[in-house]
């Protein structure tokens, strides 16, 4: 059996599956000579983007990946709106397109803390919600307006059954998303505050230039006060 993509609005949906993958380099094929001539969200270039960053996982044919972008449906965000509600179960996966995302929670004395963000090109959920579909202990909100490709649990489910190739790339963007929250850890435990902005401003500038500063300090644990001592410090020190 072939697999059929089939365009639905602005969304890709696969209508047919086939466990040998037969035929599928010529539905990939016909499926990217169809979105050249749509004017939706769903474009070429999209297509081409989203195969580039799962590419930084591991290597994967457009057709698989032309596979697994059929599962992704659409929406957009509104600066402030939430995507995710502490408490809530995380049924979704999302793969920001244009925008930038913020994840926090409160702690015990009530407190916000921001403990991530996510911007073009990264894949963000509550990973432990929904691996485990229990309750969320973070809030994902859209710190700008943002377009998103968000996959179900039910979606993810199938299309890891159906293609090996995609749930070995799924494996490793959850273990990739882990990892990040592992290395988060360490460096909040092991470095200054002025060690983790002088290697946010070499490995993340875009967070520099793009986030609030009262967030920043919240994903630094300092004050914003101490943050922009902390900064003008820095920059007085990189003058002289």
């Amino acid at each position: 059996m072939k697999i059929v993509y089939k365009l639905t609005g602005n969304c890709l949906r696969s209508t047919t599956y086939c466990n040998d993958h037969s035929g599928r380099g010529l539905q990939a094929v016909a499926l990217k000579a169809d979105l050249r001539q749509q004017g939706s969200f769903c474009t070429f270039k999209a297509v081409d983007n989203f195969l580039a960053a799962l590419r930084k996982y591991v290597p994967i044919s457009e057709e698989d990946a032309a596979y697994f972008y059929s599962f992704f449906k659409k929406k957009q965000y509104q600066r402030g709106e939430l995507l995710l509600k502490e408490g809530e179960v995380a049924h979704e996966v999302f793969f920001v397109m244009k925008g930038a995302l913020r994840q926090y929670f409160f702690n015990e004395r009530g407190d916000e803390r921001t403990c991530n963000f996510t911007f073009e090109h990264q894949f963000v959920t509550d990973l432990e919600s929904f691996s485990r579909q229990a309750k969320s202990a973070t809030h994902i909100i859209a710190l700008e307006p943002a377009a998103c490709l968000v996959l179900t649990c039910e979606d993810a489910v199938t299309c890891l059954k159906e293609s090996p190739a995609v749930a070995s790339l799924f494996g490793l963007i959850v273990e990739n998303l882990a990892t990040d929250t592992i290395r988060r850890i360490r460096s909040l435990l092991s470095k200054t505050p002025e060690e983790q902005i002088e290697e946010l401003t070499k490995t993340n500038p875009e967070m520099l230039r793009r986030v609030p500063q009262r967030y920043i300090a919240q994903y630094l644990g300092v004050a914003p006060e101490s943050l922009s001592r902390i900064r003008k410090r820095m920059i007085a020190n990189q003058k002289s």
